[in-house]
Parts: structure tokens; C-alpha cells; sequence
């Protein structure tokens, strides 16, 4: 079992397995799963990356061109091998593999963190990371100040707001938008998608708002974090303003992200938030929680 150790203001990680290597699998190789399996290729501490996907083309492929990668079509048989998972596919594939990672006693790192707004999910997830032991890491992903909101989360905290402006090309099908007759791809001008409780943004944009979810967890929850999503074809980048009020002060960060260049719809940074996370897993420092 994972330990944990803070010394002043420093925290420090010490992973099962500190003295050997790991071996991890990867879940997805979309943009960020496979820029999470290039970046761990040059991770010494990292031995094998398994590698699962739909498609296995993407993933022999993937393959192909690293040096650790090796591509399994189930990850069952070599649950008792590895130390972590990295879920970097969907929500669906997040019920599927954190539940079957977690019940073998392997941690894991979820990017859709959007299926934690159900909340049998995460009371369920929760009990069973607790009864055998294992942990749920979440990176930060193409946000800064996660860190100070978790903090401040330890007082009171009287309200917590993000504002995500995209351009319409980070917009993917949407059926929300759809039913509201909106097309990204046809906004002219900065219009306002959504605005409302974080809860109902991850449902209805599962893809585009999972920092939301990230936010809700580290401050006052799901009900009581507004969201507000603009669309704006004048912005070159996908920029999140996050702002909290409360004993700690007050709370103002703005973060502006280049996307991914593997895909428009993900920001680069949440793919780096990956990478590091499994850095500090896998190593023997954590600053920062």
C-alpha cells in the first residue's frame, strides 16, 4: 500500500514498488493516452507500458514506434504485474476499468473525471479503493490553482466559478447543443453555451468539461460549482478562469492552453498534467498536493 509523508509544506510520495521499477497500463490512444505513452518511454522508473485500445491498429502502431509500449488486447491477465492504470480514453471506459483496476488492488489515474458526477459511482469507487487499498489519483489537467482550491477547501468556502472559453473547432457533437439547435461551427460572434451547475456541464459535455469535474472534487462539489461555457471564434487558445471566494481570500487564475497537437478538442496541458502525475508516481517526490 502507497505511503504517504509531509514534511513542512513538501509532500512526499513513496510508491509501493520504490526500490524497482513499474510497469503501467495505459487505457486509450487518443491524443492524450498517446502522448502519456511517448513521454513515459524516456521515464526510467517505468518498465513496460501496456497499452489497450478499441481500435488495435492505433495501438500496434503505437507500438511500433516506441521502445516500452506493448499492446494488450484485455488488461485482466496482467492486472497482477502492474502498479498503475492510467485511464485516458472516456467516461464508459472509466466505469469499465477503474472498478476492475481497483477490485486487483492496482492504483489508478483517471483523465474523465466527469464520471465521478454520479454519485454511486463515486461512493462505490471510493469504498472499494479504500477496501483493498489502492488509491485514485487525479491530475490537475489544463487548469492551474487545483492545488489552492483543495487548500482553501479546508475552510469555508462561499462560491467557486469557472468560466471555459473555446474556440468552435474545440467542440465536438454535442446533443445538448444539439437540442438547443446551436452549431459551434456556425457562431460568428462570443456566445454563451452554458451556464449552470458543474454537475449538469459533465453530463452534457463529457468531453470538453472535464476540468470541471476536477474542480468540484478538490473544492464545494458538484451542486454548488458554476460553470460557464462560451464559445468564441475570436480565441486562439482554450482558456479556463477559474475564480473562489472564501476565508482563505479570494481566488483568481486564468489559464490559457495551446491545444493538443494531436487533437484541437484537448488541451495540451491536460496531457502534460498526465505525464507528471505518473512522473511523481513512479518517483519519490510529490510536490504540490
Amino acid at each position: 500500500m502507497p505511503i504517504y509523508r509531509t514534511v513542512a509544506s513538501e509532500s512526499f510520495y513513496i510508491p509501493r514498488d520504490f526500490l524497482q521499477n513499474v510497469k503501467i497500463c495505459v487505457i486509450g490512444c487518443g491524443a492524450i493516452g498517446t502522448t502519456i505513452a511517448k513521454a513515459v518511454d524516456d521515464f526510467p522508473e517505468v518498465e513496460v507500458t501496456y497499452l489497450t485500445d478499441r481500435s488495435q491498429e492505433c495501438a500496434t502502431r503505437l507500438q511500433e514506434h516506441t521502445k516500452k509500449v506493448v499492446y494488450v488486447p484485455d488488461i485482466v491477465p496482467i492486472l497482477g504485474e502492474i502498479g498503475l492504470v492510467a485511464e485516458a480514453a472516456s467516461q464508459d471506459a472509466a466505469r469499465y476499468y477503474v472498478p476492475l483496476a481497483l477490485s486487483a488492488g492496482v492504483d489508478v489515474l483517471v483523465m474523465s473525471v466527469g464520471v465521478f458526477q454520479d454519485e454511486e459511482f463515486q461512493a462505490d469507487t471510493y469504498r472499494l479503493s479504500k477496501r483493498k487499498g489502492a488509491k485514485i489519483f487525479i491530475p490537475s489537467g489544463a487548469i492551474g490553482g487545483i492545488d489552492a482550491l483543495s487548500s482553501a477547501s479546508m475552510e469555508e468556502i462561499d462560491e467557486v466559478t469557472l468560466t471555459t472559453t473555446k474556440p468552435p473547432s474545440a467542440f465536438g457533437p454535442s446533443a445538448y447543443l444539439e437540442s438547443k439547435g446551436i452549431i459551434p461551427s456556425e457562431i460568428r460572434v462570443r456566445t454563451e453555451l452554458f451556464h449552470g451547475s458543474a454537475r449538469e456541464a459533465v453530463k452534457y459535455f463529457p468531453q470538453n468539461i472535464n476540468i470541471a469535474a476536477t474542480i468540484s472534487l478538490a473544492g464545494v462539489g458538484f451542486e454548488r460549482t458554476t460553470i460557464r461555457i462560451v464559445c468564441d471564434p475570436q480565441v486562439k487558445t482554450n482558456e479556463h478562469n477559474l475564480r473562489a471566494k472564501g476565508k482563505f481570500g479570494e481566488l483568481d487564475v486564468v489559464t490559457r492552453n495551446l491545444p493538443s497537437p494531436r487533437n484541437p478538442k484537448t488541451s495540451y496541458l491536460a496531457a502534460l498534467s498526465a505525464i507528471s502525475a505518473i512522473r511523481k508516481i513512479t518517483g519519490h517526490m510529490w510536490v504540490g498536493v
